[in-house]
């Protein structure tokens, strides 16, 4: 199992075996390069033994605090703080770090483990247990070398090809294989497995001065993840977020906020283009690069070498994904680690914490209604239609979204988008239940943004992400997702966030200084795509063809072959844009073949 994730800890591996226990360990080092930071960590009187996956970034003020309560430490890493905190506060210290992580701590004198998961899920954990044996990793493809083999689940592998859902609560597409979900921890003992929350979002406090606050909370949340022994770089697309970013990077430079010996003499950039019109944000990301004197990698690739290497991808990500978008992202962080970079700041959670996509509209304009604030609905409209062009069809469409069921949504998207065709008859059934409970929030807009922060959306981002860069031995740091930033921002009402027809108002009025106005005053959102659309019509759908061909893919019972078959001629006919549907199909065989199949599968 250890071995399988080399790629994730390429600088060393330690196994610890005892009684019934076997513990893997493959070490990124990060903090403290020196062997000192081998793991599993053990404690001073060897009892606890840590696995540390992530890093915490508030380790500095973790550990004089704990000096202070008497503990010494022979290491300058984050993990000895880490193990330090669970034995000064037990399993209450989750609620004290600030960072990204998995975990797991063994107690051989209580015959116990601990385990956790950060806030938002941005490292992983997976598990199995059959009441007497839990086997647990960071990635999926470690759970080949156990002793069960790997069984797809049939519902996630249908609500995937009808509806897009990816990542949706604690099921993976493999049957018994769980992930852990973000802000809960785990234990396993001879009582069995109990797994509980430790945080969730809730409604806060605002700010006297939400603009100021967030700029000073952002600014911090970028400083603290500068903190690292190995070279850092930047991901930028050339949107706001990756943008706000590199700047604030510059900022703290500047003005000494942040030590420059992990950075470099200049900043290095990277960003991915397509020179397809519509695809290419080079003069966007040229704009930042010129403003901050950056270091710039222009990364791009053929359709033909997409095909070849999204087998690399399929493998990496170890569950399917939406969109060849990220076999862009695999070539980003291909090209930072052959720059030498071993941490990277990226953007990802910046949309679903500032509303930045338009389809967050409807849920303002829907709480403006339902306040009864009619001139401000009006407002808003207006500024919707003079940025964005949106006439009264169009917010009308909007504003009617917010009042369907999650489940009416995802069910007439398959069906319009024809997602529903490419279901095998042996999955077909209703789907899993979107619904988290009851929210604690009270407007919809926020309602929407803990759903797409907590279930719905950021979970896939964030493990596209991890898989890419680990797949690299990349450290990917995520500085919208500092939970400070994350609770102050749902403190704020609606309006800070949607303001006069502009997404993250509040995100673009906090760095006014730091953007260019190019890059600040962008009202396009086009996101991290690739021209998959065109691809399926090219090479990419020579692969599908031939794929969708074979007597494997028609006895797997997965998805539907005829009528895969169909949908794909008719969009390399130029009658239908089937794109991403049709991506779905194919990635399913794809990866079925790779996790699923012996090795003479064809």
């Amino acid at each position: 199992m250890a071995a399988s994730l080399a790629h994730r800890g390429p600088d060393g591996e330690r196994i610890h075996a005892e009684e019934d226990v076997a513990l893997g360990f493959r070490r990124l080092a990060i903090l403290d390069l020196s062997e000192a930071g081998m793991q599993p960590f053990v404690s001073d009187d060897g009892r606890l033994r840590l696995l540390h996956n992530g890093e915490i970034y508030n380790y500095v003020e973790l550990r004089a605090e704990l000096e202070g309560h008497g503990h010494r430490f022979r290491t300058g890493t984050d993990t000895e703080v880490l193990l330090a905190s669970y034995r000064e506060w037990g399993e209450a210290c989750v609620e004290r770090l600030n960072g990204m992580w998995a975990f797991a701590v063994w107690d051989s004198e209580r015959r116990s483990l601990f385990a956790s998961r950060d806030r938002f899920g941005v490292k992983p954990f997976y598990y199995r247990e059959d009441g007497s044996r839990l086997v647990f990793a960071s990635e999926l493809k470690a759970f080949r070398a156990a002793r069960e083999p790997l069984i797809a689940n049939g519902p996630v592998v249908r609500d995937y090809l009808e509806r897009g859902q990816l990542d949706v609560g604690d099921e993976t597409f493999f049957a018994g294989i769980r992930r852990l979900p973000p802000g809960h921890t785990l234990r396993f003992d001879r009582d069995g497995l109990r797994v509980r929350p430790y945080w969730r979002l809730a409604p806060g406090e605002p700010p006297a001065d939400p603009v100021e606050a967030v700029r000073e909370l952002f600014l911090d949340s970028v400083r603290i993840q500068l903190r690292s022994d190995v070279r850092i770089g930047t991901c930028l697309s050339g949107g706001i977020d990756s943008s706000a970013i590199a700047c604030s990077v510059h900022h703290l430079l500047r003005d000494g906020g942040a030590a420059a010996r992990q950075v470099g003499p200049h900043q290095q950039t990277f960003t991915a283009y397509f020179p397809e019109r519509g695809y290419d944000e080079r003069p966007f990301a040229e704009a930042i690069v010129d403003r901050i004197g950056a270091e710039p990698h222009w990364v791009t690739f053929s359709p033909e070498e997409a095909v070849e290497r999204i087998p690399l991808v399929v493998e990496a990500q170890e569950e399917p994904f939406g969109s060849t978008s990220i076999v862009a992202q695999w070539h980003v962080m291909r090209a930072a680690r052959e720059a030498g970079v071993v941490v990277t700041l990226d953007g990802q959670g910046a949309d679903e914490l500032f509303a930045g996509y338009h389809g967050y509209a409807g849920y303002r304009f829907a709480d403006l209604l339902a306040r009864g604030r009619l001139p401000s609905l009006a407002g808003e409209l207006r500024g919707f239609h003079r940025l964005h062009g949106w006439g009264a069809r169009r917010a009308a469409t909007e504003l009617a979204r917010p009042f369907l069921p999650q489940s009416a949504k995802r069910e007439l998207r398959g069906r319009l988008l024809g997602g529903s065709g490419l279901v095998h008859a042996d999955l077909r059934g209703p789907a899993r239940s979107l619904e988290r409970g009851a929210s604690p929030f009270p407007d919809r807009l926020r309602r929407q943004l803990e759903l797409v922060h907590g279930r719905l959306g950021l979970p896939e981002l964030l493990r596209y992400a991890d898989r890419n860069s680990m797949a690299h031995s990349i450290e990917s740091r995520v500085p919208f997702l500092d939970h400070r930033l994350v609770e102050l921002v749902f403190s704020l009402d609606g309006g800070e966030l949607i303001r006069s027809g502009w997404t993250k108002s509040v995100l673009r009025r906090a760095l006014s200084d730091l953007l260019p106005p190019v890059v600040r005053d962008r009202v396009d959102k086009l996101g991290f795509v690739t021209p998959e659309k065109g691809w399926l019509r090219g090479p990419l759908g020579e692969l599908a063809s031939d794929l969708f061909a074979s007597r494997v893919f028609a006895e797997r019972g997965l998805v539907d072959p005829a009528g895969a078959r169909e949908r794909l001629e008719r969009h390399r006919a130029g009658t239908v844009n089937a794109g991403w549907e049709l991506w779905r199909a194919l990635n399913v065989e794809l990866w079925a073949r790779a996790y699923l199949d012996g090795p003479a599968a064809s």
